[in-house]
Parts: C-alpha cells; structure tokens; sequence
C-alpha cells in the first residue's frame, strides 16, 4: 500500500511464512491492499467505488465462480497477474477523497465487521499445518493441500468484504435520504390519497397460526390483519419479529410475505426502494395499478412507503401496512385517485389485469 494514502482506517496486518508460495504470498497481499481500498472508500462514503477485487481474481482465472482455489502450473503467470491486481487496488485507494472521511456513521459500523473478517483470515493464516521438507533441497514448503484452502479463505475474506461494501451502500443511501426528509418515519394513508380504518384496539398478543388447508392468499391475509393494533414504543420499535428499530414499513411487508410462503430476494428488505428494483429486476414489479390483486404489496408514489393488498374491490383496494401513524393500519385507496409507484406481485402470480 503507498505510504502516502492516508487511510480511514488501517485494515489489520495479513502475514504469511517466509517459505509460502510467491503465489500465495500474492494473493494475500493483494487481498489486504483489496480490503484497504474498500474501507477506505466506505470511511468516504463511496462504497460503491470500491474495486471490484474477487471479480478480479475470477476473470484471471485464480478463482472459480464459488470463489475456490484453481491450482495452477504457470506460477510465474498467476505472480504476474496478482502483482497487476494488487497495483488496480492501490489505484483505486489513492483516487479516494479522504477529505471527506468519516462523514457516515456507518462506516464504523461496518469497519468492525471487516476487522473481524481480516483477523478471522490471519487466524486462518496462522493455523495452518506445519510445513513440509524438500528432501532435494531441505526447504519449508507447504503443498497445494495446504495452499490451495489458504487461497480460497482469502477470496472468501474479500467476498464477505465486498458483501459489507453492498450492505453499506444501501444503508447509507437509505440514511441520507431520512436526512433529506424524502421518506416520512411514518406516513399516513392521506399522503397517497387514501382513508384510514380507526386503530380501535390494540394488537391481540396473540401470533397467527395458518390452518393446514390455507392458501398462500389465505395466510397473507391472516398475518397481516393478525398484526393490527401494533404499536410503536418508542421511536420505530416494535416488539414484533419484524422490528429494526428503523422505518419498518418494508419489514413489516416482507415478513408477511416470507411467514405465508413468499421467500424471494431482496438486497435490503428493510428498504422500499432497494425492495421495488429488486422486484423489478425479477419480474415481479408492475406499474400498471390495474393489475392490483389482494396478495401483492403495493408501492407508493416516491417508493417511501409499502404496504399489504389484502382486498380488491372494484377501483378500490384495502391494504394493511406497517408503520403507518406508528403502529399496523388498515387502510383504503382508489386506484385512480391514489399515489402509487406501482404493484409486486408473488412470484407465481399471474400479472393479468383484475377487472375494475
């Protein structure tokens, strides 16, 4: 790593023997300077500029798809081609804007993940079998047996990494776009040109059990209406599964859907928007409002808000949503009149339009 990178924070030392592979001794060194540039562009709040280092080691052919070890004849090639990685992260970390370092709390959050990560690999490292004699030469070697599971816990190192980074940059997306006021705590149904069925009691205590012969519409229906009168206590708690102690609207919807047999995936499920172009990347988002059906989620205009379709009628359709005014409402919207970003459909549902 240059000395002249002034770092957000310094990533733990990665260590090998002196008689490791240069191959090895490669791979581990392009690693750290690999986790060094990430955490450094996560201190500046640019996480999605990290480079991209276990894309890297698959398109040299270092590591498979799974990101395991490819043994390799050409060590000379495979020296070469880490020394070019290794110099692309060190590139990429002195083209960070350090002068904004530590403007997102996250980062620290995250760095104490990547921390770990980092000493897990060294400890990795560090518990390796003893080392082998050339009985030509009388020289420490590890064998393949030992290298090639060291390799692939450095790709896995910089994978968990990279796993973070995406976290991270979800996270901060969705914190600034609290700061910027773009997504209300708790919004209420008038926001979307709805109406909202009074709370007139609170939650029953009581966890919903699906009878055996349910449908999967059948259980969306009972666990979202189950959760009416759930209430905050304090600021966006909630002592329910689906609590994040944040905006909790999209866990809220998610946990409906994964309780009654829906288990698709979203990056951030706590996160309407990521949710939204998830949904749309799988096919499963609809703008056209039409085609709403009790069993969806519906997302509001600005995808700051989501919610349960739990019954169509006509132009009308009745949802039931968390976080809304603090606690889980039932609310009404007409289609033609309401603030809609659009519909996500179950995964095996048809999208042909209900009839109005």
């Amino acid at each position: 790593m240059s000395p002249t990178v002034d770092h957000y924070r310094i990533v733990p030392s990665l260590t090998v023997p002196g008689f490791a592979s240069e191959t090895l001794k490669g791979i581990v060194s392009a690693t750290h300077a690999a986790v060094q540039a990430n955490v450094d562009n996560l201190g500046a709040g640019t996480p999605s500029r990290a480079p991209k280092f276990v894309k890297l080691l698959q398109d040299k052919k270092i590591i498979d798809d799974q990101n395991q070890s490819i043994a390799t004849t050409d060590h000379n090639k495979t020296v070469s081609a880490l020394q070019d990685i290794k110099a692309s992260m060190d590139d990429n970390d002195e083209g960070v804007d350090n002068s904004i370092y530590g403007t997102y709390s996250v980062a620290g959050d995250a760095y104490e993940d990547i921390e770990r990560a980092v000493k897990k690999l060294q400890g990795t490292i560090n518990d390796a079998p003893a080392p082998s004699i050339d009985t030509t030469t009388g020289k420490q070697y590890w064998p393949e047996s030992v290298e090639g599971p060291l390799r692939t816990a450095c790709a896995t190192t910089a994978a968990t990494v990279e796993q973070q980074m995406l976290d991270a940059a979800t996270d901060i997306q969705r914190h600034a776009y609290h700061i910027n006021n773009s997504a209300p705590d708790n919004p209420t149904s008038s926001g979307y040109g709805g109406t909202t069925a009074p709370l007139t009691q609170p939650w029953s205590g009581h966890s919903y059990v699906a009878p055996t012969d349910a449908s999967t519409l059948d259980k969306i229906k009972g666990f979202a209406e189950n959760e009416l009168g759930v209430a905050e206590v304090g600021t966006n708690h909630v002592n329910r599964p689906y609590n994040i102690d944040d905006a909790w609207c999209a866990s809220f919807a998610t946990w409906v859907w994964k309780q009654s047999g829906i288990d698709v995936h979203w990056n951030n499920k706590n996160y309407v928007p990521s949710v939204w172009s998830d949904a749309a990347n799988q096919g499963l988002a609809d703008s056209n409002m039409s085609s709403a059906r009790p069993g969806d989620l519906v997302v509001f205009g600005g995808q700051n808000h989501i919610g349960v379709v739990v019954a169509r009628n006509g132009n009308t359709i009745t949802t039931i949503e968390g976080n809304s005014g603090d606690a889980v409402r039932r609310h009404t919207y007409t289609l033609s009149g309401g603030n809609f970003t659009g519909v996500i459909h179950p995964p095996a549902t048809s999208k042909t339009a209900v009839p109005a």
